[in-house]
């Protein structure tokens, strides 16, 4: 009797590391569409309860476990953050110990124009959003947290590139507003992605809502239950 054939070989985990409001959705949507299983923001426990993916990330850390234990049969990780009113844990600054727990990782920075990309995250949630991260951090106003948000970017880029310098070949950078998509299937060339499957998803610029539809979705976004730890 023959022996069966070899199982292919597991294709490393692709992890986003850009911020969130910078085409996440459209990222999922490519990876997803090609077959592969996608992370996003929550993880359906073994009793079908739903948990904060970021937040059981630094659960692990804490806990001196890999980064991902527990939620390491994904093949892209995307959008993975946790806010609440007093506390926050955003994953994407602990790419050195994804690459220290998973040596083979690929890391994908996704950008966009800073200034818009602030534009947008103010934005968010109807305001919600900001609001929320201010109060969170102590800040005053608006203005601050924007300042906020451009030091994390700056700073956050400046040392990916500076860490993966010596790491080319798992360091995908994606700018969501210049890149082609045929360039980005071609960077994911054994994962088997697909042009047509990049789209612009969840983009709200100019998007014309009826008086009252906007003004319930805007109080609802300010008003809904959240957690608070």
């Amino acid at each position: 009797m023959n022996p069966p054939p070899a199982s292919p070989a597991r294709l490393p985990r692709v992890v986003q590391i850009g911020f969130h409001k910078c085409g996440s959705r459209s990222f999922e949507q490519l990876f997803e569409r090609a077959g592969h299983r996608v992370l996003k923001h929550k993880v359906r426990g073994p009793f079908g309860q739903r948990r904060n993916a970021a937040r059981l990330m630094r659960d692990n850390l804490r806990a001196g476990r890999k980064i991902f234990a527990g939620i390491e049969d994904y093949t892209f990780y995307a959008d993975i953050n946790y806010h609440t009113e007093t506390d926050s844990f955003e994953p994407i600054f602990h790419f050195r110990e994804m690459l220290r727990d998973y040596p083979d990782t690929i890391l994908l920075l996704n950008v966009r124009d800073r200034e818009d990309w602030i534009r947008s995250r103010l934005r968010h949630g109807h305001g919600e959003f900001a609001q929320r991260v201010m109060r969170q951090k102590g800040l005053t106003s608006l203005d601050a947290v924007a300042e906020q948000w451009r030091q994390d970017w700056d700073r956050h880029l400046a040392d990916v590139r500076a860490f993966m310098a010596e790491r080319p070949g798992q360091l995908v950078e994606f700018d969501i507003d210049r890149g082609s998509a045929q360039e980005l299937v071609a960077r994911f060339a054994a994962y088997g992605l697909k042009a047509e499957d990049w789209g612009d998803i969840g983009r709200t610029r100019g998007v014309k809502r009826h008086p009252l539809v906007a003004w319930l979705k805007r109080t609802w976004a300010h008003l809904r239950p959240r957690r608070t730890t």
